[in-house]
């Protein structure tokens, strides 16, 4: 009977207090694996990123480098310039400098001062010769745009007068009119693409240059043996050149899209902020056709 007496054991349980306490600690803990979360997602996208920019400019470098490499001279030393008209003339190479691009700052310093360049290059393969350039079409004031590759060819055994391969280049960059029989986009967010030749010492080699009668320089091979009206060209190649080439990275090249019609605003914005957020490539090439 004292058995049965006996009071039953008490059940425990938590109180209001515990439970918010321990509510409040799973909610931080959620939190901060939530925040765990997004910083690890956003830097691998920003991999990602990093990754494609740096994937896609070595893509473009080598297919340049390519070019550059099976440079040629023409075979042919009866090709003409008459004052500053290229068109029935042959280039074994021929590089321009026209605009200055955008230089960058980084803490209120200048850093660097990008380029785009202009260039044509003969190539030759038994009895096909092929002309390739690379020219970039920039934004209204910007120098920053796309980049586009040139190709035409001819089957002969040198090329002629009549069957230049270098005019119609000319003609498009000159005209800026980039068209779709000669010239194909290969990439955006192009801000920087500069050609130096060096000769066989490893100094640079740019002393075959013509100027023209707004001032500018339009640097080209062969070197012309005088500097007169009319020059008889000679088939000299570079002993080697670098290449240097820059693209914005996505996100940059978007902003600067949204800023592409008040050159101003571009150009601020590029000046300021472009140099941590593009990929610089350089590369030295060595001409195989170059007399050693």
């Amino acid at each position: 009977m004292r058995a049965a007496c006996a009071p039953q054991p008490r059940n425990a349980g938590l109180t209001i207090l515990e439970m918010l306490v321990s509510t409040a600690m799973l909610s931080f803990i959620v939190l901060g694996l939530t925040a765990m979360l997004i910083q690890t997602q956003k830097a691998f996208k920003t991999g990602i990123k990093q990754n494609t920019v740096t994937d896609s400019g070595r893509t473009i470098v080598d297919m340049i480098t390519s070019d550059l490499r099976q440079m040629s001279d023409s075979q042919n030393t009866n090709q003409f310039v008459q004052g500053d008209v290229y068109s029935n003339a042959n280039f074994n190479f021929y590089w321009e400098a026209p605009n200055i691009g955008i230089t960058n700052y980084l803490n209120g310093y200048a850093i660097r001062t990008n380029e785009l360049d202009e260039f044509f290059i003969l190539e030759h393969t038994n009895t096909t010769w092929v002309g390739v350039g690379y020219a970039v079409s920039n934004y209204p004031g910007v120098a920053v745009g796309s980049l586009y590759r040139y190709e035409t060819n001819w089957t002969s055994l040198a090329p002629t007068f009549t069957n230049d391969l270098f005019s119609a280049f000319l003609t498009n960059i000159t005209g800026s009119n980039f068209s779709t029989n000669y010239w194909h986009k290969i990439a955006d967010g192009v801000i920087d693409l500069r050609i130096q030749p060096f000769d066989q010492n490893g100094n640079i080699n740019e002393y075959a240059y013509v100027t023209n009668a707004t001032g500018s320089y339009y640097y080209g091979y062969p070197i012309y043996p005088t500097f007169e009206i009319t020059n008889s060209v000679t088939n000299i190649l570079p002993y080697s050149v670098e290449l240097e080439f820059g693209i914005l990275e996505p996100d940059t090249l978007v902003q600067a899209r949204a800023l592409a019609g008040n050159s101003i605003a571009l150009t601020g914005f590029l000046s300021s902020n472009a140099a941590p957020n593009m990929e610089i490539f350089r590369q030295r090439i060595t001409i195989s056709a170059a007399i050693r």
